[in-house]
């Protein structure tokens, strides 16, 4: 795989099963030889088979397992690289959507080239590097694909307005998760409510805080690579409890588990102003160990640490390169 600047891959990832260790080595190779941005659009298989009462909890741990493989390598190479997963089937997607891919080159693994979708652009699909099976950076000219529709239905509740609540601040892949958890589990509108800069005084590193302008823009803009056919909200909060207290629309709340406990005071409030109380559906950003991946091999579980990456160490750490950067040479 030669070193480029951006790159995209497709992988088909089983829904109900943990990474193969063909695709874990190719997203790992992947982020070896890319500079700044890396995209990772998944097709799920068996999306049918599975219950609707574990949809949600698998939907989130094949997509923690792509970031944590991606963020755990970059992170033994102090790569600094955007890493995008996209889930196709759930996006609605059209051609014209795959315009900022188009010239990026794009791997996959050979067996997963025949699923690649028939609405991808022929140009893209016709030039998808193979890796795998005995043919390793060969070129796919043609496809047998099936039509596909734009958005498949979720094996989970869906609910048409779903709300999400964060600071948002240098956006890495626990925010990444917890917006992808929320757009795909909302049919209609998104409400995000994102910390105000009043709010933020007290927090650590707070010089470094990106401005409330500059947070809601990158919200923005990977709500929308994750889902192009939905209405995002958002709205800045100057209280504990923000647009949910007084929206009557909203029917579910996406929250990670730190903050489920948290969350109830938010139903509270909307009981006692007289709204229905949300749904909460809770993410879990605990993966655990990669099926057929033994912990002493090259290849050992899934870092969790890179999952629990916070804003505040993030913050930390550029606090501390501002620190040596302005120390005088000896």
């Amino acid at each position: 795989m030669d070193p480029v600047e951006q790159r995209n891959l497709f992988l088909r990832v089983d829904l109900g099963c943990s990474l193969p260790q063909a695709h874990i080595e190719l997203l790992r190779d992947a982020v070896d030889n890319t500079d700044e941005e890396l995209t990772v659009f998944i097709s799920l298989a068996n999306v049918a088979s599975i219950a609707q009462g574990t949809g949600w909890t698998q939907m989130q741990r094949r997509i923690s397992e792509l970031y944590a493989v991606a963020a755990g390598q970059a992170l033994k190479k102090e790569w600094s690289l955007i890493v995008d997963v996209i889930p196709l089937d759930f996006c609605a997607y059209s051609p014209d959507d795959m315009e900022p891919y188009m010239h990026r080159p794009t791997g996959a693994i050979s067996k997963d080239i025949p699923t690649v979708p028939e609405w991808w652009p022929q140009k893209m699909r016709a030039s998808i590097s193979q890796y795998g099976s005995g043919s390793r950076a060969a070129r796919a000219e043609t496809s047998t694909n099936q039509p596909q529709s734009t958005r498949t239905p979720t094996p989970w509740t869906s609910y048409p307005h779903v709300a999400v609540g964060g600071t948002f601040d240098h956006l890495h892949i626990g925010h990444k998760i917890l917006l992808t958890a929320t757009a795909l589990a909302a049919t209609k509108r998104v409400v995000c409510g994102i910390s105000a800069d009043a709010l933020l005084e007290k927090k650590k590193y707070k010089e470094l805080l990106e401005p409330y302008r500059v947070r809601e823009l990158n919200t923005l803009l990977f709500l929308r690579k994750i889902r192009k056919d939905i209405i995002v909200e958002l709205a800045p909060i100057s209280d504990p409890y923000g647009p949910t207290s007084v929206d009557a629309s909203i029917e579910a709340l996406v929250v990670s588990q730190e903050t489920l406990n948290g969350s109830k005071a938010l139903n509270v409030r909307r009981e006692e102003n007289g709204l229905a109380p949300m749904h909460l559906m809770p993410i879990d950003l605990i993966v655990a160990p990669l099926d057929g991946v033994q912990a002493n091999s090259m290849h050992a579980s899934v870092d969790n640490s890179a999952l629990k990456i916070s804003s505040t160490a993030i913050r930390a750490a550029l606090a501390e390169k501002q620190q040596r950067g302005s120390r005088p040479p000896h």
